[in-house]
């Protein structure tokens, strides 16, 4: 059980950041030391999202961005939702935070504090200057049977939630969400393929807090290295008739208020475990309190 909520809110983080690249962005897309950040700047926002799985309010996730000079900080809390988080207790706790550069975002630290029914597991990802990343396990990565992710193979890859700022920065510079993300998560290292479809409208009978014009992109995932050999242990990333492979994602995103740039108001996926849908339920500008560390 506890694969499947980090699973979501895995997927639900790095789905959305295909809308980061332009269809014209090289892979090596590391900007010049000097480059002005053109990311237009915004004050500190929280955003809260609801994951229903097969119709059942599954998860609950509120994520803080506060962008400073050059530098960006992100935490995110997701939990089971309402009733369920007492008897599957499970809280995530995400962070990052990294460097701005040009238009494209360069992250430094990413931890991931997994805590299933009081039992803690902590990921933490370095990124150097190059790009080469050192992953941390506390405890101890035990996993067997996994493909291995070469140096070579992790380089210049984003983690999780700066894939997802990346998104926020490059929708507003490119407006575009055609593309190719490298993502590694401390096990995997995959590829997202973005395409845009345009802008569509969401209407009153779709879930959540924004109506109206939003930009239709989807996301196909392309494994790299660092999947399961073991089928049995590999069920969040089996397409619902049981083919391996994660089905595409369908994610719809739009800009709240004027100071904000386009952010993802609904996705739409499927699993083996039900239909995924995810809507913004409500955004506010961050408090003092919630800046604090």
């Amino acid at each position: 059980m506890r694969p499947l909520f980090y699973g979501l809110i895995f997927i639900f983080l790095v789905a959305a950041s295909t809308a980061s690249f332009g269809s014209d962005r090289p892979q090596n897309w590391h900007a010049d030391k000097q480059a002005p950040s053109n990311i237009p700047k915004l004050p500190p926002v929280v955003t809260t999202f609801d994951i229903y799985v097969g119709g059942l309010h599954f998860l609950t996730a509120d994520i803080l961005f506060e962008e400073q000079k050059d530098s960006y900080l992100t935490r995110m809390h997701a939990h089971t939702a309402g009733y369920l988080y007492k008897i599957l207790k499970w809280d995530g706790n995400v962070s990052s935070t990294g460097r701005i550069k040009g238009d494209h975002l360069e992250p430094i630290v990413y931890s991931n504090l997994d805590t299933w029914q009081d039992k803690p597991k902590v990921t933490k990802l370095m990124f150097d200057k190059k790009g080469d990343i050192q992953a941390e396990f506390n405890p101890p990565n035990t996993d067997k049977n996994r493909e291995p992710v070469t140096d070579e193979q992790k380089r210049g890859a984003l983690d999780p939630v700066t894939a997802l700022l990346q998104m926020l920065a490059n929708v507003a510079v490119n407006q575009t969400c055609t593309g190719t993300v490298p993502v590694f998560d401390g096990k995997r290292r995959f590829d997202l393929v973005g395409e845009d479809h345009g802008l569509e409208l969401v209407d009153d009978k779709d879930y959540g807090t924004y109506k109206g014009p939003a930009r239709n992109c989807s996301v196909d995932f392309t494994m790299v290295a660092g999947e399961w050999k073991d089928r049995e242990k590999n069920r969040f990333w089996e397409r619902e008739n049981g083919e391996q492979g994660r089905a595409a994602f369908h994610i719809w995103l739009a800009s709240v208020a004027s100071d904000l740039p386009a952010l993802p108001v609904r996705l739409e996926s499927t699993s083996v475990f039900g239909d995924i849908v995810a809507h913004l339920s409500s955004w506010h500008y961050a408090t003092s309190d919630e800046l604090k560390p």
